[in-house]
């Protein structure tokens, strides 16, 4: 059985990305799970978690940024257990996040799988995300 360790990103603004990120990823059910400082006593990575899965949150020019090269995430879906979900998502965090830009509501998205019903969005640094429902 295989399953996500964890995510990082790397963002252009910490802060304005915790604004963003963190209604979604409590509302998806991800428990803050505290931030890692530097030496300076700045935080440097935001965490949280669900079940064994880590989404670490980075600031792209803090000197602590990953070293792993410069290309990035094509995009993050998280998994919810209905279509209502997916529905509740866009309608209770999506139409109440400042900085979001959607491409498209909820959908029926066949093409991919019978069944498959997704929103899709982009966070403040333009990094496509996906809440989606798979019977």
């Amino acid at each position: 059985m295989a399953a996500i360790h964890h995510l990082r990103i790397n963002v252009s603004d910490l802060e304005r990305s915790r604004a963003f990120y963190e209604p979604m990823l409590l509302w998806l059910g991800f428990e803050d799970i505290g931030t890692h400082k530097d030496e300076n006593n700045k935080v440097s990575r935001l965490r949280y978690a669900k079940s064994r899965t880590i989404f670490l949150i980075s600031e792209a020019d803090h000197p602590h940024r990953s070293t792993s090269g410069t290309v990035g995430l094509h995009h993050i879906a998280f998994a919810v257990d209905s279509r209502e979900k997916v529905d509740k998502f866009y309608e209770e965090v999506l139409q109440n996040i400042t900085e979001v830009r959607i491409e498209d509501a909820p959908v029926d998205c066949p093409e991919y799988r019978d069944g498959y019903y997704a929103t899709y969005f982009y966070d403040p640094d333009d990094l496509k995300l996906e809440v989606v429902y798979t019977p």
